[in-house]
């Protein structure tokens, strides 16, 4: 049985209480967790277990990319609580993400950009196509590649595929760099170049390329890549 809980924390200094009297915005990620967390061992209270969890993470973003069992090898997280967890994570990616799919409307790169920064934090690659309509609302988004560590192959026929059966007028494509560094490799601005060839004969407009890393991404629109790419 669990022997350290909340209860072994002074009284003020418990999440449960400051949540209560102050409102869930006032806590910090490591009593928000210690809260799903409920209680943590013999040695170590709730608190203390999640500080060990943002740690083996490397911070919030990363703890949706632990798989239940890299949870569970931390000292005080069973199976059940690595479940609720990933959970919870995934709850909170769903509403930061919105009803997409659903007209949701984008104002700008940056919005687009903001809105799946929570799912691309990924232990693999993965290759992602947003499709839009003429008025910049998303149709839908697809997954068209999953790769190893530290690359996903895309052929421009994955991408477009979706797009054409979906009748988008444009497409903005997005992966993930495991690494961390969002930085564009050789790879990725020929990629990038091939895309936007490929949009140009079927009349869809490739947007953007959006790399993620850690807590920050690479967009060739923002930085003024996309219009030098489809001139050479």
């Amino acid at each position: 049985m669990d022997g350290r809980t909340m209860k072994t924390l002074p009284e003020g200094l418990r999440p449960y209480e400051r949540l209560e009297a102050y409102g869930p915005e006032t806590l910090s990620d490591t009593e928000l967790i210690s809260i799903l967390l409920k209680s943590g061992n013999r040695k170590r209270n709730a608190v203390e277990v999640a500080q060990d969890v943002l740690a083996r993470s490397e911070g919030l973003y990363g703890l949706g990319a632990l798989s239940v069992q890299a949870l569970t090898e931390i000292s005080g997280v069973g199976f059940a609580k690595a479940v609720t967890l990933l959970a919870a994570f995934e709850l909170g990616r769903r509403i930061s993400k919105g009803e997409v799919g659903k007209k949701t409307r984008i104002g700008s790169i940056e919005q687009l950009a903001s809105l799946y920064s929570g799912e691309m934090h990924l232990p693999q690659e993965h290759f992602k196509v947003v499709l839009l309509d003429r008025k910049w609302q998303i149709l839908k988004d697809v997954t068209v590649s999953v790769g190893t560590v530290d690359r996903a192959i895309v052929h421009p026929r994955e991408v477009f595929s979706p797009a054409v059966v979906n009748r988008a007028s444009g497409v903005v494509v997005m992966h993930n760099h495991p690494s961390g560094d969002c930085t564009p490799s050789r790879e990725d601005r020929e990629t990038t170049r091939r895309l936007a060839e490929a949009g140009k004969i079927l009349g869809i407009v490739l947007a953007d390329h959006i790399i993620y890393g850690k807590d920050q991404y690479y967009s060739f629109f923002l930085e003024g890549d996309m219009e030098e790419l489809q001139a050479e």
